[in-house]
């Protein structure tokens, strides 16, 4: 990984407001709307509605945020980077390393903000353990996001990128069971939740707030998926820089 490059792409992302508005208000505003309308007393799943909520929505802030990397990456391939790169010391896994980290530091402030919110408005009460481990297991669930954003990057071209990413996302999330729980899903949608990697993110992320603990199963889930996509992300970044 190049220190260098890492910040020049976090502050060029960063002008990106867009990207900043999606990621961060979006899910507030859906934890105000569904979440502050729960009674402190109301449970979903064993566990406290309103923390349920707000787990939820930070983590589909976390998802947009990290998958919106592909955005960059398509870009940069419109503009010819890959061949610019090859002229220079940094070696292509470096540059996939420092994608996937950039999507893991835009993650981090949907989940601050929203979790504040939770704190601060929505009254939700957890000891320090539980705060940690569920930011925790809520940050790195962005990973496999991390990976589908290299995988969008790499395939969509520069003019269609984002409507893919929205509606990726949007469908992601909403099969996935961050907007709706998945107990309250019709039969096939059920069936077909399990098939999405926010719902094992979500399921992971809210198992912190359960007294049994961290839902392993459920973990690793999110590390197969973060495999798989990794692999088709770097399998793809290979085949596009051979063409460059």
């Amino acid at each position: 990984m190049n220190l260098d490059y890492l910040l020049f792409d976090i502050k060029r992302t960063l002008r990106n407001r867009r990207v900043l508005i999606f990621s961060i208000l979006m899910p507030l505003i859906l934890f105000v709307i569904f979440g502050m309308s729960l009674k402190q007393t109301d449970t979903e799943a064993g566990i406290s509605a309103i923390a349920y909520v707000m787990v939820s929505m930070a983590m589909f802030g976390s998802l947009s945020a990290a998958m919106s990397s592909g955005g960059v990456i398509a870009m940069e391939r419109d503009g010819g980077w890959n061949r610019t790169l090859r002229l220079t010391p940094l070696k292509p896994q470096a540059y996939v390393v420092t994608k996937v980290i950039l999507s893991l530091l835009l993650a981090i402030p949907p989940l601050v903000v929203v979790f504040a919110a939770g704190m601060i408005f929505g009254h939700v009460h957890l000891s320090a353990g539980q705060w940690a481990s569920v930011a925790l297991v809520s940050w790195l669930g962005a990973l496999p996001f991390a990976g589908l954003g290299l995988v969008i990057g790499y395939v969509a071209k520069p003019d269609s990128v984002q409507p893919i990413t929205g509606l990726t996302t949007i469908l992601i999330a909403a099969f996935g069971g961050l907007w709706l729980p998945v107990e309250s899903m019709p039969s096939l949608m059920k069936h077909i939740a399990e098939f999405t990697p926010a719902y094992w993110t979500g399921l992971s992320s809210r198992s912190a707030l359960s007294q049994s603990g961290l839902d392993m199963h459920a973990l690793l889930v999110v590390l197969g998926w973060t495999v798989v996509l990794g692999a088709i992300g770097l399998r793809r970044f290979r085949a596009d820089t051979a063409r460059a």
